[in-house]
């Protein structure tokens, strides 16, 4: 079993963030001691409010990540949970849908500036605004992990295979293809960045998964639920030694190209 001292999810009242927080609490493969999970409305996340009723070890934070004006506020409230021992592993998996366009005439400013700022912006700003506290991690586990991993200090951004500009395929998806390719870009990055303080950064295309994303109109159907996506993907994030450079996982273990 891999011991993680925290986690911290983007996104975790419902699909896959809700998903990683019951994860994190039953999957007999990886330990956390701290679950950080965040979202809008934390009042009326009931699902996550149960979670956290039957384990002390979550808690529940107000984050609309486009709200960049509160980061400051949030990243105190977490350095009062890890307290001296950092954030070990942020996952930015919080991501907007709108109903998708299928051609150039559909798309609006309006539309692709919202998109990339929530898919795009808000996790390279989130975790601009967290690096201080992965790196403390990075920092305080150097003595028991020498190389890269996500239980020294980790970044994992939820991309898509609709990111994949050699596996471009299927409808258009316009801007959210682009707005997840260029978080796979900033994935990459930051991975080059942070490798000198001990902090790994990696993408991941979580499956088509059976999400309020995909029942957006004009999305592709479904092919896994949210259970074998989350459980794939911690098993494949627990492996990680460094970033892929030649492309992105799925769940699976699967490089995607870029």
């Amino acid at each position: 079993m891999t011991e993680i001292y925290s986690v911290l999810i983007t996104g975790a009242s419902k699909g896959i963030g809700l998903e990683f927080v019951k994860q994190f609490l039953t999957n007999k493969s990886v330990k956390p001691h701290i679950i950080i999970a965040t979202c809008r409305n934390p009042e009326t996340a009931t699902a996550l409010q149960e979670l956290k009723k039957s384990d002390k070890k979550v808690h529940i934070l107000k984050l609309d990540v486009d709200h960049f004006e509160a980061y400051d506020k949030v990243v105190g409230e977490v350095k009062t949970i890890v307290k001296d021992k950092g954030l070990t592993l942020l996952i930015n998996n919080a991501a907007i849908c709108v109903p998708f366009s299928d051609t150039l005439e559909d798309v609006t400013p309006e539309k692709f500036i919202s998109i990339l700022t929530t898919n795009t912006v808000a996790p390279v700003m989130l975790t601009k605004a967290l690096y201080p506290l992965l790196k403390l991690s990075a920092e305080k586990n150097s003595k028991e992990t020498k190389g890269l991993s996500v239980s020294r200090a980790a970044v994992i951004n939820i991309s898509s295979i609709g990111a994949s500009i050699e596996r471009r395929k299927g409808p258009a998806l316009w801007c959210y293809r682009e707005s997840k390719a260029a978080l796979n870009m900033s994935t990459r990055t930051m991975a080059i960045e942070f490798e000198k303080d001990g902090i790994l950064v990696e993408s991941f295309h979580p499956g088509v998964v059976d999400t309020d994303l995909l029942a957006c109109p004009g999305g592709p159907p479904s092919e896994i639920d949210t259970a074998t996506s989350v459980t794939g993907m911690i098993s494949v994030m627990l492996q990680l030694t460094g970033k892929n450079k030649e492309g992105f996982p799925e769940y699976t273990g699967e490089i995607l190209p870029f």
